[in-house]
């Protein structure tokens, strides 16, 4: 009785309705799948015939070379960072003990060959202007320390005499710290705009290189280039050497004239 009441009839015909609704949408759901589906396999049929072609045919094998190689530069790329840090904290490494070297041989020289009581020494300080490890730079200046111990830079404030002599000490310098059993030192005019004072303190300083240099059995020649005969002449004595070559003009024919000179004839 109760199934047969108007109330029931008309919940079962709303869910029968209901569930007709939910059909349709499942009908239409899977059909569109099955359109999803059918394009999908298009699509693997297509690359399955893109994967036949020649420029495919070897892809596994290409992809794996490709893969390696990848890698390997991956891990090459590791090692040359680690390389270039090693390689960059050694070049600054070098270049601390080389200015090191440098001042210190700067000051030996120095105080051997200036005699002025208004510089105690000089040095090359070098200042970091760009940190980037790729594009690190230096600005190198000559700095000279007062009797106060103040460190003022040479520039505009030394006289003619002490930027020539501060000239000639920093190349001898460089030359004794980056030539290594250098043979052979010139000098062009070095005693110029010297007073007789720093011109017989280079002369001593002059002669200790050349006297260091002979002890050491290495072969080592000086070439001076001077119209200073006193200064040839002292530095010869000093260096106890037996003769040296003197090269002159002469007069009557205007040509070059080499002679050989005695020291003991002096």
């Amino acid at each position: 009785k109760s199934l047969q009441s108007k109330p029931a009839r008309l919940d079962l015909e709303g869910l029968v309705e209901e569930m007709g609704q939910e059909i349709q949408q499942l009908r239409t759901e899977i059909d569109q799948s099955k359109g999803k589906i059918d394009i999908l396999n298009q699509g693997i049929k297509q690359k399955n015939a893109t994967l036949q072609q020649r420029e495919y045919k070897e892809i596994d094998k290409e992809y794996k070379a490709a893969s390696i190689q990848l890698q390997t530069m991956k891990y090459a790329n590791k090692d040359l960072e680690k390389y270039y840090s090693a390689l960059d904290k050694a070049l600054m490494r070098y270049h601390t003990i080389k200015m090191e070297e440098i001042n210190r041989i700067i000051r030996e020289i120095w105080n051997v060959t200036y005699k002025g009581d208004d510089i105690q020494t000089i040095q090359i300080k070098a200042d970091l202007e760009n940190k980037q490890a790729n594009r690190r730079s230096h600005n190198y200046r000559l700095v000279m320390r007062t009797k106060s111990n103040a460190d003022l830079d040479m520039r505009g404030r030394c006289s003619a005499g002490q930027k020539v002599l501060a000239s000639l000490v920093v190349r001898m310098a460089l030359a004794e710290t980056f030539c290594h059993n250098c043979g052979i030192l010139a000098l062009d005019e070095p005693t110029s705009n010297l007073d007789d004072r720093n011109i017989e303190g280079f002369t001593e300083a002059l002669s200790n290189i050349v006297n260091e240099r002979r002890t050491n059995g290495n072969s080592f020649q000086l070439v001076v280039i001077s119209h200073d005969t006193e200064f040839i002449e002292n530095l010869a004595r000093l260096t106890e050497v037996p003769s040296f070559f003197s090269v002159s003009k002469d007069i009557d024919s205007a040509n070059s004239r080499i002679v050989e000179v005695p020291v003991n004839n002096l």
